[in-house]
């Protein structure tokens, strides 16, 4: 009899001091990241490192907001956003260096900080999206170019992100330079180029899930933005199709940053290394359809048949110059609203 009880006591105590052991580590994500997080990363934190993840989902510009606020007193550890606000981040002096990382060496120089304070996560692939059982019944091919989206034959049926959407602005800086211009001396060629374009748009649409009710409803037929509303329409039975136009496509990044003087670094750290990771990788491209990072990701060959963002794809992909879009915005806004949107 005292034996059991002594070893109740034991099993009691052990419990008690598992529970009081396990860490918490808060993260701001976006809500896209929180399915993968939870299926991959979240058990192994909890059993490996006997640490549980605390999850908010919020906008970019909310997790900046966060990271400034608590600057003084960090309570966050793990902002994972846009590149565009973890520039700012690193701007303001929030980030910590990710150097120990072992995953952080995997990730291509380009999808990385110079300085060790962040790394791309997830790439959104901006291309061409097109209903291709309405074009082929209007005779008119399926697009491989961006000058595709100036056919006349489309007029009225396209569709691209309007002022508030920094995809906006890749599709600028993409044909800016397409037209011979260079975006730190004049972005002229571009605005020119797709003031000509006002003929061929019918909509100018808000976030890319606002593309699938336009496609849903035969409005649209073509037109700019990430692949993945095309896989999630395609998934259901749409004859919906997304292309890297021959110039290449462009890729946005979302980051991963360490806020500085963490409350919890080692866990943290830990985290990121996951998140870097090639079989994350390849579980956040399954679920939430986004490109990868870790050119080591395998993915799931059934998956990898149908999935529209193939290694080629990021390999040729061009990257947003947030530097400059950072520094005009307010005259690119402007100009985007009285010489695209207005005309």
């Amino acid at each position: 009899m005292m034996l059991r009880v002594i070893l109740m006591l034991m099993s009691l105590m052990t419990s008690v001091g598992l529970a009081h052991a396990q860490k918490e580590l808060h993260i701001y994500m976006p809500q896209g990241a929180v399915g993968p997080v939870e299926k991959y990363v979240a058990p192994i934190m909890l059993q490996q490192y006997q640490t549980k993840l605390v999850i908010t989902p919020v906008l970019s510009g909310q997790a900046l907001t966060k990271a400034i606020a608590q600057r003084a007193n960090p309570e966050i550890s793990v902002f994972m956003l846009d590149e565009g606000f973890w520039l700012q981040g690193k701007r303001a002096g929030l980030w910590e260096t990710i150097d120990g990382v072992s995953s952080l060496k995997q990730i291509p120089a380009r999808f990385r900080d110079v300085d060790g304070q962040g790394s791309a996560f997830l790439l959104y692939l901006l291309g061409l999206i097109y209903d291709e059982k309405a074009l082929a019944e209007r005779n008119i091919p399926a697009p491989t170019s961006y000058e595709d989206l100036w056919n006349p034959a489309l007029k009225g049926r396209v569709t691209i992100p309007d002022a508030n959407s920094t995809f906006s602005y890749a599709l600028l800086f993409k044909i800016n330079e397409l037209q011979g211009g260079d975006i730190k001396k004049s972005f002229d060629p571009g605005f020119q180029k797709l003031g000509q374009l006002s003929p061929n748009v019918g909509v100018f649409h808000g976030g890319a899930s606002t593309l699938i009710p336009l496609f849903s409803q035969g409005q649209v037929l073509i037109g700019f933005n990430a692949s993945f509303p095309a896989q999630r329409l395609a998934g259901e039975g749409r004859p919906i199709r997304w292309v890297a136009p021959k110039e290449g496509a462009i890729a946005i990044a979302a980051y991963v940053a360490l806020a500085k003087n963490s409350p919890e670094k080692d866990a943290a750290l830990q985290f990121i290394n996951l998140i870097l990771s090639p079989e994350y990788q390849a579980v956040q491209a399954e679920i939430a359809y986004s490109g990868y990072v870790n050119p080591n990701t395998k993915l799931n060959p059934e998956f990898a048949k149908n999935f529209l963002i193939k290694p080629e794809v990021i390999e040729r992909a061009s990257l947003m110059n947030w530097d400059v879009y950072l520094a005009k915005r307010s005259e690119l806004n402007g100009r985007w609203q009285r010489q695209v949107e207005s005309k």
